[in-house]
């Protein structure tokens, strides 16, 4: 019996997705091996008095486990493909047949002490261990297995490990305008207003109509989400809003299932000009169901009232290896997460809709930034090619890199990464599309990355500790308003002025203005760090963690306590 034309279709696809999943994996696989051969195993070893020869058994040993957490077993095989030369074959064999980390370190033992001497200096370090355990390979592998497990990796799984994460944030936002941070507002409140303040005009403002996603990419921020709202105002907060800005982002992860309040705001705020909405492109399933998304987008600013100011739609499409990657889904089969011909959808149908709509791309940064095979490799190149299919032409029209020197996460190199792209279809010459990049901070999932997969900002951090930030650099305290009535800053939602429904936006106004909390994010104030370990003993913890500045931060001011604490020191030494 032949198979039918879907099956065929289906396993064509699989095919084709396995074809990028196989060669990202195996990337990811050999970055981590590098790593580790190359500084971080011995440097995790550096105190155990057999480093220098546990440190390659040690790290092929973590690919055991890297590969049994992040990699499903049927593909297993497939990933090492690649890693088949003669003097690692034993080791690729290890990798995929070991039932357990013990088999692993037994099957390491028993394959140099049967091979011919004379062999690599890996073989002269294992029958030197094994001398020193009198011979007995048993004692050996516990031994092996010892230093292992001193080193407290792979203790949970991701799993479990997101589970915490998400417990400690729900935690954090539970906390979110209580005792402690009541206490430290009313010393906001205390403080004396500057003279004649005024209204502020702010570059942009937030709306949050709620916090959601159902996508689980691996770098999101977020993991747990507050509730929706129970009792919202949304035209209270468009009327605050428009009050105060000309520019506005709608955000809250993805924002799918809240278009209508988009439309609304657009409908209902006439001062603003920029209408600025964050997705992740999810929503393209069809042409026709994209059409009808982003047309329903450019009637909402065509319908405004002509003595309205003239306003457009900034839609951002989240688009990168991490949102676009294949991934393996409970049934065993690949898929793409958010699928790129949903950004191809997109990408056609914008175009046909300006100016009402501008399309902006978000990309974050990775090793390919470093050269233009961001342009010519990964999702990037997938996107072209699968507009090519649909006959469509890209043409780049400009490129810029980025401002500081960067280093590149595999080789250690510095250099400059390719920041901002404009492109065009040729059948929309005049409708540039622009693609931004932008780093990852290592919060949320994102904490839980391999050190090599992204671009990180140390450079940048040991700049602002050491002498404060370059100009032009600071830390977002523009405000997000909330649906269910928070204020909070744009670079740390955890930090909350107020509830506007309750308040009133004049008093979260001058909350914002006197807040010495705030305005010493917004200059990335060095005393921050010092206050901090004031009362908490985890200061260097953090610093090494932090991936840039901004990271550093936001952990710092995570626990409501600590806000406090910063509050009242910064008062007393004003």
């Amino acid at each position: 019996m032949s198979a039918s034309p879907q099956t065929v279709i289906d396993e064509a696809e699989q095919q084709r997705l396995l074809g990028l999943y196989l060669p990202a994996m195996r990337a990811r696989f050999k970055a981590e091996i590098n790593r580790l051969t190359r500084l971080d195993m011995a440097e995790m070893l550096r105190d155990h008095p057999d480093a220098a020869a546990l440190a390659f058994p040690l790290t092929y040993l973590y690919g055991w486990h890297w590969l049994r957490e992040h990699v499903s077993e049927p593909y297993r095989e497939g990933v090492l493909a690649a890693f088949r030369a003669p003097e690692r074959r034993f080791l690729m064999r290890l990798l995929v047949e070991a039932g357990s980390a013990r088999a692993f370190i037994e099957g390491y033992i028993e394959h140099w002490r049967q091979a011919p001497p004379g062999g690599p200096v890996q073989q002269a370090q294992l029958l030197e261990l094994l001398a020193r355990q009198g011979g007995d390979p048993q004692r050996l592998a516990e031994h092996m297995l010892t230093a292992w497990r001193g080193l407290g990796l792979f203790t949970q799984t991701l799993k479990v490990a997101y589970s915490g994460l998400a417990k400690q944030e729900k935690q954090r936002y539970g906390d979110m305008l209580g005792e402690a941070d009541q206490e430290r507002l009313k010393l906001v409140d205390a403080l004396p207003e500057p003279a004649k303040p005024g209204t502020p005009r702010f570059a942009k403002l937030g709306i949050i109509p709620a916090m959601g996603c159902p996508q689980t990419c691996r770098h999101c921020m977020f993991i747990w989400r507050p509730l929706k709202p129970t009792d919202p105002d949304p035209q209270k907060v468009y009327r605050t809003v428009e009050s105060l800005t000309d520019s506005v982002l709608f955000t809250g992860g993805d924002l799918t299932r809240h278009l209508d309040a988009f439309y609304d705001g657009i409908r209902a705020m006439r001062q603003v000009r920029t209408f600025a909405i964050l997705l992740n492109g999810d929503f393209a399933d069809t042409p026709e169901r994209t059409e009808e998304v982003i047309g329903r987008m450019a009637a909402a600013v065509r319908g405004r009232p002509k003595h309205w100011s003239k306003a457009h739609v900034l839609l951002q499409i989240s688009f990168d290896e991490f949102h676009q990657e294949v991934i393996v889904d409970r049934h065993g089969r690949l898929k793409e997460r958010i699928p790129v011909r949903k950004i191809a959808n997109i990408v056609e149908c914008a175009p046909r809709h300006a100016p009402e709509v501008q399309l902006a791309l978000l990309h974050k940064q990775t090793a390919l930034n470093f050269s233009t095979d961001v342009l010519h490799k990964g999702v990037f190149a997938r996107l072209v090619n699968e507009l090519g299919a649909r006959g469509h032409q890209v043409q780049v029209l400009a490129t810029r890199p980025a401002a500081r020197l960067k280093t590149h996460p595999l080789t250690g190199e510095k250099g400059r990464v390719l920041k901002d792209m404009n492109f065009v279809l040729a059948r929309h010459p005049d409708v540039p599309i622009l693609l931004t990049s932008s780093t990852i901070d290592g919060y949320g999932r994102a904490e839980l990355m391999e050190p090599g997969e992204t671009v990180k900002e140390r450079e940048l951090l040991q700049q602002v500790l050491e002498q404060g930030p370059p100009p032009g650099e600071a830390f977002d305290i523009d405000l997000m308003f909330w649906f269910n009535g928070w204020a909070t800053l744009f670079n740390a939602v955890h930090i909350c002025l107020g509830d506007l429904y309750r308040d009133g936006v004049q008093r979260i106004l001058a909350r914002q203005r006197k807040d010495p909390l705030t305005q010493a994010l917004h200059r990335f104030d060095r005393r921050l760090p010092t206050l901090y370990a004031e009362i908490r003993p985890d200061l260097q913890a953090l610093i090494d963690k932090a991936t840039g500045p901004h990271h550093l931060f936001h952990m710092l001011t995570e626990d409501p306590e600590v806000r406090l604490h910063m509050t009242r020191r910064l008062i007393e030494a004003a």
